[in-house]
Formats: structure tokens, C-alpha cells, sequence
């Protein structure tokens, strides 16, 4: 197992009604439920017990994007994943000038993300959630969980990110609004969004795993509930109580364009 720091349990609260924990051994006791450590593998699973339920009508859709993905990520990691010396993530990290305790909201399955393998360990700590266990054990503290429902007490980071994670959320404003509860006084979160045009060519071929995927019912394609453009996200943040504060745009192609962001708690501004 790498040599990585330990996840302050000072730290975790109940997902849902975010209370601390009592723990007793690898248990968190909690209101919503038991959650448990798996202590061969090192991380908290702190999946909300009702998930189905919190999420609405929208539940099995979430739970096909979810399947949906994995798919992706496991049959072409270089494309879906930050995986490797990806120029895009360099970039990404170089923007947010990284800093202090930093969660990765929805970090993906794979060992490291790149934006966190570029970044000096000494100078920050990453924590990372997702609800996919992916590969095990984690370059970094780990907590299996959804961005809508995150398993933190307030103020416990100065950077939160959305790491070309945001749009597959069903709707961003939850998830965004739990962000900004457990960033501190001055905590920023930062975001990348790919917009693609609407009236971008569809691939001549598809490999054939892809062919096998289904749209889940409501959802714009197979991995995203809902494309949004940078406007749309714009609003989303500021219905959450955030306020764009740097932004950066690069265009990856005449149909594609890599938006960042770093976003404060508007109460402060």
C-alpha cells in the first residue's frame, strides 16, 4: 500500500443528516445507518443506505449512468479517465493553484487521477469520493459516496473540485450546494466543464462495447442526465450560493471547449 496520510475521522458525518458518527471498531454508527471501513482495502464506505429513495424517480436511471460509465472507463481509460500525463489535467491543476485540504468530488476508478499524480503530496492533502470503488487500494484517502450527499462535516476543506465530473451528476445544484457547506471561510471550489456543440458529427463507428450501452430513460445519452452548457452551469452555480471568481476557456476542436472555474461562497464577496 502507498504511504498516504489517514483520513481524520473528526472529519466524516453522517451523509445524510450530518451528525457525527459513534464509532466502535470499523463502524460508524449514525443516524441514517451503519456505514463500514473496509480495512483491507482502507476506505470508509459511506453510500447513503437509502440511496434509491433520496434520489426520486430519477434513482435507476443514476444507478444505468452509473453502470454506463464503468463500462467506458474500463474498455478506453485514456479517453474517459485522467489517466497518464494528460496535457488538459496538467492544465486543469496549474489553473486551481492546489492547495491546503482538497476533496475530489467524483475522482473515477482509477489509481491516481493525474491532476493529483502531478501535484507535490507534501503541499496539499487530496481526498477523493466516488460512488465506484474502482481500482483499490488508492493513491490517496478514499471514501466510497455520492457528491449529493457527502459524508463531511462543514468547513473541513479549502478546495473542493468537480474534475469533468459535474455533468454527470442528475442535477448539479445538490452537489454544488454540499461543496460549498464544507469548504472554509475562504475555500473555492473549482470546476471543469466540457461543452460540446449540439451540432457536433457523430462518430462514423462505435466499438462494439459501446454499441451494447442504453440510454437510461430521461437521459440525454448514455453517460450524462443532462448536458449543460457554461451558461447553464453559470446559473446552477450561482442558485447554489457560489460566485464565479476566475474563468478559463480553451477550445479542444471547432466543436468542443474546456471551460474552468474557480468559485467562492458568494455570502463572503
Amino acid at each position: 500500500m502507498p504511504n498516504i496520510k489517514t483520513l481524520p475521522l473528526e472529519w466524516l458525518a453522517d451523509p445524510v443528516s450530518k451528525k457525527p458518527p459513534r464509532y466502535e471498531g470499523g463502524i460508524a454508527h449514525c443516524d441514517s445507518g451503519d456505514y463500514r471501513y473496509d480495512s483491507e482495502h482502507h476506505y470508509w464506505a459511506f453510500m447513503p443506505k437509502d440511496l434509491g429513495t433520496l434520489l426520486g424517480e430519477k434513482g435507476a436511471a443514476w444507478q444505468q449512468l452509473q453502470d454506463n460509465g464503468l463500462v467506458g472507463y474500463l474498455n478506453d481509460p485514456c479517453k474517459n479517465l485522467g489517466v497518464g500525463n494528460r496535457p488538459d489535467f496538467v492544465s486543469f491543476a496549474n489553473f486551481c493553484r492546489f492547495r491546503g485540504n482538497i476533496l475530489d468530488v467524483g475522482c473515477g476508478p482509477q489509481r491516481v487521477p493525474t491532476h493529483m499524480a502531478v501535484t507535490p503530496q507534501s503541499d496539499v492533502f487530496f481526498v477523493g469520493i466516488d460512488p465506484l470503488v474502482g481500482e483499490q487500494p488508492r493513491d490517496f484517502p478514499f471514501v466510497l459516496g455520492v457528491g449529493e450527499y457527502l459524508p463531511f462535516r462543514e468547513r473541513v476543506f479549502d478546495q473542493v473540485l468537480f474534475v469533468t465530473s459535474l455533468d454527470h451528476f442528475l442535477d448539479p445544484v445538490p452537489p454544488l450546494r454540499e461543496a460549498k457547506r464544507v469548504l472554509g471561510h475562504d475555500g473555492e471550489v473549482c470546476v471543469w466543464i466540457g461543452e460540446k456543440d449540439r451540432a457536433a458529427p457523430r462518430p462514423k463507428t462505435s466499438p462494439e462495447w459501446y454499441q451494447k450501452l442504453k440510454v437510461p430513460h430521461g437521459a440525454e445519452d448514455f453517460f450524462h442526465y443532462k448536458r449543460f452548457t457554461a451558461i447553464e452551469f453559470e446559473r446552477a452555480a450561482e442558485n447554489s450560493g457560489l460566485q464565479v471568481i476566475e474563468r478559463s476557456v480553451t477550445e479542444v476542436d471547432q466543436w468542443r471547449k474546456n471551460f474552468f472555474y474557480r468559485l467562492t461562497n458568494m455570502e463572503k464577496i
